[in-house]
């Protein structure tokens, strides 16, 4: 019956691996490709030859230029107006449309009006304007593109409450009052323009760039202007900068009289707009009340991150790597609970008892290392680490037995009735002595060493966060030592046996997923390094399975 519940877990999480991948390429075929019809996975109805197309209004040997204007209005309707009150600060002179794919970069000073610097007001705005290239703005422009970003907000005030524990020096004394809400000025302004010439039916036009595109008649037809926005996944947390370190305003307490903003325009493809548009939909409705799950301001960065600084390609192998990541992953958990779940306590001779020990205090000292850094942990990692945390627990509870812990009572009664141990046993106990040796006598004294280095020279936020901090990387430190003694019994006994090897070849192919996920995926750098020590420790295991052989042929 077991084995039966096992087979369909298998065959469920295929299932719904293979549904997953269909769906992402669904997805990506709709995105880059809207107009291509691909049967079975891309259906389109038939268009009619006289349907209505739309074309891009700007055609070679069409010459444009750029102008970035900064201003505390909230749009040009007056045009006067707008001109008056609002400051050239970048300009790109004439390009040719040929050059699809351009890009352009540059570090700007923007001044704060004296208006701004007085109050709280967050009203300041970039515009950016790309027109036929005439020398100057000409708002009357029928061709003319443009879109608008925000450079000033009220957010809530983030200070880094790292400090040394002994000296007591705190980066709170010196940013100023945390937990405020004060203008802020945005670093980052990321514009991509789609200089693409692509043609759409009346009826087919992509729902979701609608909002974005602006359609004229002219004597060639229905015509539309390139689509030019400003990427919301460019900016994050980190380019958002306090414009003061008090909570309220005052003219004795001005405003930063500058903002230090890098701005940059290129030219993409309409797959990528439409991705990070979708992406960034996404990432609302999880920030929203009505989500299933809530994601932190911190999770939403680390997904902006994750799409927005690595190619599409990249991006498409990390999603991939992602899925396979899951999938390898639970199916090692369901061997290795189906695995621990069938043997007895005589079934478990061979198995080192310290390593399971060590691996049960490791999981759930990183999973608290994690909560505790949970604004730098992705979410996915959180979860896993907490699944990763019950299981080691419930096979501890396999392995020890009460009077392993508890030698009162029935446990000494039945003590002089033990039968001798056999070779397994006798082989286990010595390693796992050898093991708890290593640890006390060199180990244990290095990372007492370590933790009053740590102590008196780094920052932490609190006692908890440093003795956590410590701890994970004594459990790292160990686990150099507690990951051999398995491999050390193999060694001696000449098998693996005693191992649930289909749980670790699931394990192998995780471990080098892991490699790529752990460089996209934000996580703490020690995190980082766990992954790569994985990787020693299941290449010697699979030397030991591929050397030694099984007991079958033994007894053959």
């Amino acid at each position: 019956m077991a084995g039966r519940v096992s087979k369909v877990l298998s065959i469920s999480a295929i299932v719904v691996f293979g549904w997953y991948m269909f769906t992402m390429v669904r997805l990506v075929l709709q995105l880059f490709y809207p107009t291509t019809h691909i049967p079975l996975i891309k259906p389109l109805p038939r268009v009619s030859k006289d349907a209505v197309v739309h074309r891009m209004a700007w055609q070679p040997p069409f010459e444009y230029d750029v102008r970035m204007y900064v201003s505390p209005l909230e749009s040009f309707s007056d045009r006067s107006a707008f001109l008056n009150q609002s400051q050239l600060v970048w300009n790109i002179d004439a390009q040719s449309i040929e050059q699809r794919y351009p890009q352009f970069s540059t570090r700007l000073k923007i001044d704060i009006p004296d208006e701004q610097q007085m109050t709280n007001s967050s009203s300041l705005f970039a515009f950016l304007f790309v027109q036929r290239a005439k020398g100057q703005l000409d708002l009357s422009d029928p061709l003319l593109a443009y879109a608008r970003a925000p450079l000033m907000s009220i957010r809530e005030r983030i200070v880094n409450r790292k400090h040394s524990l002994i000296e007591g020096t705190s980066e709170t004394t010196k940013d100023g009052e945390s937990g405020v809400w004060v203008p802020h000025g945005k670093t980052r302004i990321s514009w991509e323009i789609v200089l693409e010439d692509n043609e759409f039916s009346a009826w087919m036009l992509p729902l979701d760039i609608v909002p974005l595109l602006r359609i004229r008649q002219s004597g060639k037809g229905q015509e539309y202007i390139p689509l030019l926005w400003e990427n919301p996944l460019a900016t994050r947390e980190q380019h958002w900068t306090p414009l003061t370190n008090h909570s309220k305003v005052s003219r004795k307490q001005r405003l930063s009289t500058h903002i230090n903003v890098d701005a940059s325009l290129r030219g993409i493809g309409l797959g990528w707009l439409r991705l990070c548009n979708y992406v960034f939909h996404g990432l609302q409705e999880l920030r929203s009340p009505r989500s299933l799950i809530q994601y932190s301001e911190s999770d939403v960065d680390s997904l902006k991150e994750m799409v927005f600084e690595v190619n599409p390609t990249m991006l498409a192998i990390t999603m991939a790597a992602m899925a396979l990541h899951m999938l390898f992953e639970f199916l090692a958990y369901k061997e290795d609970v189906s695995f621990w779940s069938n043997r007895s306590s005589e079934g478990l001779h061979g198995i080192s008892r310290s390593s399971v020990i060590m691996g049960v205090v490791s999981a759930w000292i990183s999973l608290l290392y994690m909560w505790d850094r949970r604004k730098e942990t992705n979410v996915v990692v959180l979860a896993g680490a907490a699944v990763g945390a019950m299981v080691e627990a419930w096979k501890a509870t396999k392995v020890l037995r009460l009077e392993d812990i508890w030698p009162f009572g029935r446990a000494r009664e039945t003590s002089s009735k033990k039968e001798p141990e056999g070779e397994r046993a006798q082989v286990q106990r010595e390693v796992d002595q050898q093991t708890g040796w290593w640890m006390s006598r060199v180990c244990m004294p290095l990372m007492a060493v370590y933790a009053a280095v740590s102590l008196v020279w780094q920052q932490h936020e609190s006692y908890m966060s440093w003795l956590l901090s410590v701890s994970l990387v004594t459990v790292y430190s160990l686990e150099f030592i507690q990951m051999w003694p398995q491999l050390l019994i193999n060694h001696r006994l000449r098998t693996v046996d005693m191992l649930p090897l289909t749980a670790f070849l699931y394990r192998f192919l995780t471990t080098f997923i892991d490699d790529l996920y752990a460089l996209v995926v934000p996580m703490p750098l020690i995190e980082r390094i766990g992954t790569l020590r994985d990787d020693l420790v299941f290449v010697v295991l699979c030397y030991q399975w591929l050397k030694f052989p099984r007991r079958k042929e033994k007894a053959d």
